[in-house]
């Protein structure tokens, strides 16, 4: 899957979420798009949570896409094996719940 098909799934989940009620807000939703990127967005990842504030979720899309970039064009293999979205059950929810990158 890559970025922006990622990142309009994730968009889309909490669109679904907001049209029943459950709306979710842009800090969560960034959270919850950093968790869920693999293990090669670790530093990107790192980067944007020691900042004093999340980004927007919209204002994250180019950074993540230009950080997509760069691992393409230092990975060995062109990137073929990366994979954006990784799923792992026991992160916690939420910006504080993860103290350490697994993805």
């Amino acid at each position: 899957m890559n970025i922006n098909e990622y990142s309009t799934k994730v968009k889309n989940l909490a669109d679904a979420l907001a049209f029943i009620g459950a709306p979710v807000d842009d800090e969560d939703l960034v959270a919850v798009t950093l968790n869920g990127l693999g293990k090669y967005y670790s530093q990107f990842c790192i980067s944007v949570a020691i900042q004093e504030t999340f980004p927007d979720f919209q204002d994250l899309i180019t950074p993540l896409i230009s950080e997509k970039m760069k691992i393409i064009s230092t990975s060995p293999n062109g990137g073929s094996q990366e994979s954006v979205f990784y799923s792992n059950t026991n992160r916690s929810r939420g910006r504080g719940g993860n103290t350490s990158f697994q993805g």
